[in-house]
């Protein structure tokens, strides 16, 4: 440890300054041969001493306590500087297990990779946040890790996008092992992904330091909402909106305080359509009186309207909900596939006892989102014999389903109500049902399948319940990676990975196996109870 020395060697001490010297002394001066150790020589050995200067300045100020975070990141930039060429590291081991990091598909046919990028990881006892990058080979299932100089720190809640053979991170938080400090990023990098290089973009005007943020790109221009900032004391959240224009790399705010637009949230979903871009649920507290009047309490709200904003005018309306949305939920995931937003997982807490209970529990279902009608429908797999079915033959999907039912017995009394309620009824009424007579299971999937009444497979595999899980579409695909879940009081950070065909719509497909669920947390399933999508 260098710089704890008491004193100081002679290349350490200050230089004394010259005097002003007359025209005629620095001619002869000029004409005199060079001394060694001047000149060139000179210059070189100041360099390394500010060079050691410095490394000894960020030495001291990585010298810090578990929890502080300055010393951390500087830590972390000293290991960043030791880099000195881009090592691609190809048929690595799979990412490991994390939560809120972020999963982004290359357009375009012919590129077959998926990007994924930073994250955090809760042992039950320490956070780690990642600020890996690697990519996934969707044609040969394999990882490659990519380590480059020059890289964004690590983080989690970020927004990552790409664009025009770039890769973009803004935003997310950094947090210390033990929970006790955050730090919020306001920084913007930009990943070359030709050469694997890393730049970080200083702009004005940008926004502040945030993370869960959403960030949806139009055209050559990437939109911002919401997020917040936990300062320690409190925690804002803001509804406030910016553009990028990735051309000439400005940011502009839109719309001003005062405007009809979303509450201020963090975590909602935004999927773009034409020139619409939808806005769906999200989070935020607010500080509200407590019963006994002694002071505020932070009460968490959950979210479930949807927006709508006009990408011509910049002006929002609320979109009514129609179909047969989700119910009410935090920390689903939300992706695009082509005129259709695509939603999994989730969680809601229920409070028992009068509030001293509370009981999360945690979805496996998969909603989509018709932008071009604004309806929702729960997306149901199908069976095998409709899996065969072209794309050009599922207009007549409907009708032939009933006729297969009206051949076939039906298995069992909930079979025939679900058939003879679906073939009349639908939406509201539908779920009235469900409620009422408390149908659960494959039959709830039967009664809120649009239209086909066919059951799908009892054993087909399928992610387990969860949240904030990183989730992207390549072509007609869906790859699904990571998230949290709890199970009681433990916290279980996910690393399976999941695939989905939206073509044929048949089962989930497993890519990585799940390693991180303790044998004796599995949930078990009883023989004698029906089948569920959730799981709690």
């Amino acid at each position: 440890e260098r710089w704890r020395r008491p004193h100081r060697c002679l290349d350490e001490l200050p230089l004394r300054k010259q005097g002003k010297m007359g025209s005629g002394r620095d001619k002869r001066k000029k004409n005199k041969p060079s001394k060694p150790g001047q000149g060139a020589e000179k210059t070189e050995r100041k360099t390394l001493k500010a060079e050691d200067k410095r490394f000894r300045r960020q030495e001291r100020a990585a010298d810090g306590d578990e929890d502080d975070i300055d010393a951390i990141l500087a830590g972390i930039k000293l290991q960043d500087e030791a880099k000195v060429a881009v090592d691609v590291r190809v048929n690595c081991s799979p990412p490991s297990e994390r939560v809120n990091c972020t999963f982004t598909a290359l357009p375009g046919q012919r590129d077959t990779d998926l990007i994924l990028f930073g994250g955090e990881h809760f042992d039950g006892s320490k956070t780690r946040v990642y600020g890996d990058l690697y990519r996934f080979n969707a044609t040969n299932n394999t990882w490659s890790c990519i380590v480059s100089p020059n890289t964004p720190p690590p983080r989690s809640a970020h927004q990552a996008w790409v664009l025009r053979g770039h890769y973009y991170v803004f935003g997310g938080e950094f947090t210390s092992p033990n929970q006790e400090r955050f730090h919020h990023y306001k920084d913007l990098w930009r990943l070359d992904l030709a050469t694997n290089e890393w730049e970080q973009l200083h702009l004005r005007g940008a926004p502040t330091a945030r993370s869960g943020h959403r960030v949806a790109v139009y055209k050559q221009k990437a939109l911002l909402f919401g997020g917040f900032y936990d300062a320690g004391k409190e925690v804002r959240y803001y509804s406030d909106m910016y553009e990028l224009d990735l051309e000439e790399l400005t940011w502009t705010p839109i719309g001003k305080p005062g405007d009809f637009q979303p509450s201020a949230r963090s975590a909602c979903q935004l999927a773009v359509h034409e020139s619409t871009m939808f806005l769906y649920g999200g989070y935020c507290k607010r500080k509200e009186d407590d019963d006994v009047g002694v002071g505020q309490m932070e009460k968490g709200t959950v979210h479930s309207d949807m927006w709508a904003l006009d990408l011509n005018t910049y002006k929002w309306d609320k979109v009514k909900k129609a179909g047969m949305p989700p119910g009410q939920r935090a920390g689903f995931t939300m992706a695009v596939h082509r005129k259709q937003a695509i939603l999994f997982g989730g969680v809601v807490d229920m409070e028992k006892d009068r509030g001293e209970i509370i009981v999360s529990e945690f979805f496996n279902e998969t909603y989509t989102f018709q932008m071009a009608t604004r309806r929702w429908f729960p997306l149901v797999l199908r069976s095998a014999k409709q899996a065969k079915w072209s794309q050009d033959q599922k207009a007549q999907e409907d009708k032939d389903s009933l006729a297969l039912l009206r051949q076939d017995k039906p298995k069992s009394a909930l079979d025939a109500a679900a058939t003879k309620i679906q073939a009349h009824y639908r939406g509201h009424i539908v779920r009235k049902a469900v409620r009422l007579y408390k149908i659960g299971g494959i039959v709830s999937e039967c009664l809120y399948s649009p239209g086909t009444g066919l059951k799908p497979p009892r054993d087909s595999p399928r992610p387990i319940g969860r949240i904030n899980a990183a989730m992207c579409v390549r072509n007609n695909t869906l790859f699904l990676f990571g998230g949290m879940l709890e199970l009681g009081d433990v916290e279980i950070t996910l690393d399976d990975m999941w695939s989905l065909d939206l073509s044929k719509l048949n089962e989930w497909t497993c890519l990585k196996e799940l390693t991180t669920l303790p044998d004796d947390l599995k949930p078990v399933k009883s023989d004698s109870e029906p089948d569920s999508d959730r799981e709690q």
